[in-house]
């Protein structure tokens, strides 16, 4: 997950990750410069980013993230 400190749908993401007790790695995208770098390699334009697997959401949407959930096997 690409994110920021300040970023609400970063939090609500996250959220929603630690409820279904799926792990992941937060890469935040303004303090880490090696975070930053892999974010623009990416192509990552606003956060949040989540990755599953070979799926990619930009931006939050629950439902949206429950079904790349689910086809990943969570």
């Amino acid at each position: 997950v690409y994110t920021t400190p300040w970023c609400g749908y970063c939090k609500k993401a996250k959220a929603q990750l630690a409820a279904r007790r799926v792990p992941f790695d937060e890469i935040d995208v303004e303090t880490s410069d090696s975070g930053r770098r892999e974010f623009a390699s990416i192509g990552g334009r606003g956060v949040p980013v989540v990755l599953v697997g070979s799926q990619r959401m930009d931006g939050f949407d629950a439902a949206e993230l429950d079904a790349m959930l689910a086809g990943a096997g969570y």
